[in-house]
């Protein structure tokens, strides 16, 4: 008598449920960078290096700050 015993299901091998999260994660990545390649396609390419050149000086920024915090 089975009330309370699940049946055992058949165990996947790990490589096919590597691939499967493999293809979400990458289904993701190619639906995210076609969302922002459509929103920056209106931007000219002057737009976009001051964009990037900002971005530069602001991770040099937090680099330096993070450096300049460890030694105090």
């Amino acid at each position: 008598m089975r009330l309370f015993k699940k049946e055992k299901k058949a165990v996947k091998s790990n490589d096919a449920i590597a691939e499967k999260i493999a293809k979400k994660i990458i289904d993701k990545q190619r639906h995210l960078a076609d969302y922002l390649n459509a929103k920056t396609s209106r931007l000219s390419r002057l737009t976009i290096s001051y964009i990037l050149f900002g971005l530069c000086i602001a991770f040099a920024f937090y680099c330096t700050m993070l450096l300049f915090n460890s030694i105090n």
